[in-house]
């Protein structure tokens, strides 16, 4: 009897015990599919941020473009009026090589995108092609950084010390960029620059410069356009 008693307890403990795991385990499930649930919501929220983003970041481009190529026609025309060696063009010359001395730079802001990164979203991306376009995005803000930080070493080690030394900057300097600075001092010698290795190599460096900056931003609008339509599909699937 007593046999019996303890054997019934037993077998009510071990029902006890597996409906208690039963529980947990359902539990668990529950917790695992709501928390999945919130993760899906929170990245849906980050891709309406981001297509609002990219399409700043689309303007943005296309007016960088827009400025750049004005830079680009400026100091092609430069060095077409010292490879002409004509006086007559000295003028034209004091207007246009003052964008052999703008800085530039491409600046990019992609905020949402960088904390979405950061967050190891981009990791839970189930879709290949909007990883990869996420990928994409990536490569070309990290090599626009790098391709930026090595202008700006040009332009302070090269160009801004020649001007230094043979051009009177508030003369020639753009007029956007202009805002304070005071005009005057001694007038520049542009007959000289014709017969400057220098002048001619720095302009030619600058030019290189310009036109890789101007391709960086056409690929980069290309990346933007492409990565924005698949977050556009892939809500719509949502």
């Amino acid at each position: 009897m007593e046999k019996n008693k303890t054997s019934k307890y037993f077998k009510y403990a071990i029902g006890e015990i597996i409906l208690v795991v039963i529980g947990i385990l359902i539990a668990l499930q529950i917790n695992n599919w709501n928390e999945k649930r919130l993760e899906t919501v929170k990245i849906h929220a980050y891709y309406e941020r981001l297509v609002e983003e990219l399409d700043l970041q689309s303007e943005s481009c296309a007016s960088m473009i827009k400025g750049n190529t004005e830079m680009l026609n400026m100091q092609r025309r430069t060095l077409e009026i010292l490879a002409t060696r004509n006086s007559d063009d000295i003028p034209e010359l004091k207007e246009n090589i003052g964008a052999v001395a703008a800085l530039g730079g491409t600046g990019f802001s992609m905020d949402i995108f960088e904390e979405f990164v950061a967050q190891g979203l981009l990791a839970k991306v189930k879709d290949p092609k909007l990883k990869a376009s996420f990928r994409n995005l990536k490569k070309a803000l990290d090599y626009d950084e790098i391709m930026e930080e090595r202008n700006f070493q040009q332009y302070s080690t090269l160009i801004e010390p020649f001007f230094a030394k043979n051009i009177n900057f508030s003369k020639v300097v753009l007029k956007r960029v202009n805002r304070g600075l005071l005009t005057g001092g001694p007038e520049t010698e542009f007959i000289s620059l014709f017969d400057s290795m220098e002048a001619w190599n720095i302009i030619t460096f600058k030019l290189k410069t310009t036109n890789q900056r101007n391709r960086r931003l056409e690929i980069m609008q290309n990346v933007i356009k492409t990565l924005k339509a698949d977050l556009i599909e892939e809500l719509a699937r949502q």
